[in-house]
């Protein structure tokens, strides 16, 4: 399989000779990489690139040994003890302060990209146990793909979460898309707070008055 056909229609926009650089060093790396190596662009894989409408940009995958998945914030389908920023990011979409029928939430995420919602970290990778090693390495990677995710798209919701993945917001065309700011996940379990749930309806406001459909964070029966 070529790099070409691996990134699918994302080839339009992946800058195919930084993404091959940087496997190459991370696959000669004797360091324990997170996520595995071939989950690194799940996020891509995952999320059709002609239904995409919303990017969630949070900052580093997840350290600890086997829990990243490839996808921002995600644990793999079934987890039952929830990592902390998912937690907080869980509790914010279904807002417990409402009354709900059942609920079923996927902690893979994995629905949420299949309604064209990327859900990417400003660096696709880190060593186990070092938050922000590969913060460089993939920066301009990220860069790269916002710029030109700005010639095929338009009318994205772009939700920057921390101060990380605020800095690429000048890469982004506010012209013709949608940027929203909050903090990051991490902010709120350090802070013992509760993240704002206003976001996800704000984020299906836009979506829904472009479309006229909005994205379903969660199941209720």
């Amino acid at each position: 399989m070529t790099i070409q056909e691996y990134f699918g229609d994302w080839s339009k926009v992946v800058d195919l000779q930084e993404a091959d650089r940087i496997l190459r060093k991370l696959s000669a790396s004797d360091r324990i990489i997170c996520p595995k190596i071939e989950d690194i662009f799940k996020a891509l894989r995952l999320c059709p690139f002609n239904s995409l409408r919303t990017v969630i940009l949070g900052q580093d995958p997840y350290c600890q040994k086997d829990v990243a998945t490839g996808l921002a914030f995600a644990n793999s389908p079934g987890t039952q003890e929830l990592s902390p920023s998912l937690e907080v990011l869980k509790e914010s979409v279904i807002n417990y302060t409402i009354p709900h029928r059942t609920i079923n939430f996927d902690p893979s995420l994995e629905k949420w990209e299949a309604q064209g919602v990327l859900l990417l970290n400003s660096a696709l990778s880190c060593e186990l146990g070092k938050t922000g090693s590969h913060t460089l390495l993939w920066r301009p990677f990220i860069k790269s793909l916002l710029i030109n995710l700005s010639k095929y798209h338009t009318g994205i919701v772009y939700v920057l979460m921390g101060t990380v993945a605020q800095s690429f917001e000048p890469y982004i065309n506010k012209q013709s898309n949608y940027v929203i700011h909050i903090r990051h996940p991490s902010w709120y379990v350090r802070q013992r707070q509760r993240m704002p749930s206003d976001i996800w309806l704000k984020i299906n406001s836009i979506l829904t008055n472009l479309n006229g459909y909005g994205i379903e964070w969660y199941e209720e029966y």
